[in-house]
């Protein structure tokens, strides 16, 4: 970081050197920056020094490019004022506020769209005006008599701007700095104090971005440390702390510059570069809080059952998708794009994409309704229209269950959250229903301590569930009596439920067998009759 810091201060001071070129090729063809047809926009002499008013971009070029260093003609700059407005002085003084008030405001002739046309009608007013800026609507040039010069009303309201926009300490300062200007030689292409003053923003910006970290890392971390904030000292605080101080330094510089009185082309680029750096932090910032939202989610879902951590991953996607969209919308809005249309071409694509992609959207948003419902888990026993297995894997798009035919079944996550699912593996409990049959002729004495035992067996159980079961003499078939056996297991899976159920039984057998009740089986007797006609009659009994 410390390459960084050092590379981005040295870019600086090569980009002021090298940008000075541009300026003197200006100068030497001053006029060749305007349009060539002199005649047609009716370019006008004072003092030598030609100039025109027949457009709003002549207009406007004529007030900022004669306050520059290199060429400084205040009195050429007033003549984009009514006479009828005050005094020479009055409007050279009006002249240089409103320029003062411009780069406070970042308006240079490089962002600004400048029409060339006589006639221009604004196009909402439908009247030959043309606002310089939404960010100050009170300015506004008009047509006046065949020239475009300032309104009456711009006039009024240029020195309230003014103080308005500097209050009184720094329009003490902006008004020494534009003295001073005036009163030193170049340097480099640039004034002694503007290098003095782009030295000492370099120090202080490096103290206090290593101050900023130190205080953070020595302090902040220790204080949250000692009172067990573990989370938030060790990981939130350092995603953070990088884009903020570099957020913060280029918020202070991109304010200061207008304080430096630096060339038009200079100031411009220098305040589109502070933009950039201090849209890609704010960018960096929104990608780190994302995964900061991230991590705050899974220490919760780690205390409570209501999240699941399978869940982390999309929502991790899915808001960084957000952060970083919400970065580029914000770093093109400070450049200076209207972003309305942009998110509206946006949602458009959204629906026709949505649209085309329809199936797998509704597989997608069945998986996060899946992980955010939970109606099963990755092992769980699950009948989903009547195809039952174990659950492998749940997906972005399918879930996968290993059927007890060992096959796998992948089934679409959007069929999945609109089927009903039976999910065995959720029980609490796990019933076996059977029915013990003993052969008619048993002792009822015998039948009573067969069924005490059996009690007995399912309390001394240790898989069973104790407050609800059922061991009674149910039925009287037509081959046996029925010993109705109603139990729950407390079991996790099948093959746990297999073993309880097969030690239980085990021990009903050894029960029988030691009391000597016998289990009944389906019989037959046939009884052969004769009677008078010959007729032979069958009766069947089972026993």
């Amino acid at each position: 970081m410390n390459k960084l810091l050092i590379s981005f201060f040295l870019l600086l001071f090569s980009f002021i050197a090298q940008a000075q070129e541009p300026i003197e090729k200006d100068d030497a063809n001053a006029i060749e920056s305007y349009p060539n047809d002199h005649s047609f926009y009716q370019f006008l002499t004072l003092d030598s020094i030609e100039y025109s008013l027949s457009t709003p971009y002549h207009s406007f070029h004529t007030h900022i490019d004669n306050l520059e260093d290199d060429s400084y003609y205040p009195k050429i700059a007033a003549q984009v004022f009514p006479l009828s407005v005050g005094t020479l002085e009055e409007r050279k003084k009006m002249a240089i506020e409103l320029k003062m008030i411009y780069l406070a405001n970042n308006i240079y002739i490089n962002n600004i769209e400048l029409p060339l046309t006589k006639d221009f009608k604004d196009p909402k007013t439908k009247t030959k005006r043309f606002q310089i800026s939404s960010k100050i609507p009170s300015i506004y040039l008009e047509y006046q008599n065949g020239r475009w010069k300032y309104s009456n009303y711009s006039c009024k309201a240029i020195h309230q701007l003014f103080v308005d926009t500097y209050p009184s300490f720094t329009r003490n300062v902006i008004v020494y700095t534009f003295q001073l200007q005036r009163s030193q030689e170049k340097f480099l292409g640039l004034k002694v104090w503007q290098w003095m003053s782009f030295l000492g923003f370099i120090i202080i910006s490096y103290i206090y971005y290593f101050f900023s970290i130190w205080f953070t890392k020595q302090i902040v971390q220790r204080l949250l440390l000692r009172i067990k904030q573990e989370q938030l000292a060790n990981i939130i605080i350092p995603k953070l702390r990088q884009p903020i101080a570099w957020a913060s330094i280029m918020l202070i510089a991109y304010y200061s510059i207008a304080f430096l009185l630096l060339p038009n082309n200079i100031s411009y680029i220098l305040t589109l570069l502070f933009k950039i750096i201090f849209g890609v932090n704010c960018g960096i910032l929104l990608y780190q809080l994302a995964d900061i939202i991230i991590i705050r989610i899974g220490s919760f879902s780690q205390k409570s059952e209501r999240i699941d951590t399978n869940l982390l991953p999309i929502l991790k996607v899915i808001f960084r998708i957000i952060a970083i969209s919400l970065g580029i919308l914000f770093i093109l809005n400070l450049l200076g794009y209207d972003i309305t249309h942009l998110i509206t071409g946006i949602s458009f694509g959204g629906v026709a994409i949505a649209f085309a992609a329809q199936d797998a959207l509704k597989n997608f948003i069945g998986s996060v309704m899946i992980f955010a419902d939970k109606p099963f888990e990755v092992g769980d026993w699950v009948n989903v229209r009547g195809q039952e297995g174990i659950v492998e894997e749940i997906g972005f798009r399918t879930t996968r269950i290993r059927t007890f035919a060992n096959s796998i079944l992948n089934i679409p996550n959007g069929s999945m959250a609109d089927s009903d699912i039976d999910n065995l593996g959720k029980r609490q409990f796990r019933r076996f229903k059977t029915n013990l049959s003993i052969p008619y002729g048993t002792p009822p004495d015998q039948i009573e301590l067969f069924i005490k035992s059996i009690k007995k067996a399912v309390e001394d159980h240790p898989k069973t569930r104790k407050d609800f079961y059922e061991v009674r003499l149910n039925n009287f078939s037509s081959s046996s009596l029925d010993i109705l056996l109603y139990i729950f297991f407390i079991t996790k899976d099948w093959s746990e439920e297999l073993q309880a159920r097969e030690y239980l039984m085990l021990k009903i057998l050894r029960i029988a067998e030691q009391i000597g009740i016998d289990f009944a089986f389906p019989t037959q007797t046939i009884h052969i009759a004769q009677n008078h006609d010959n007729d032979i009659h069958i009766a069947d009994q089972q026993q």
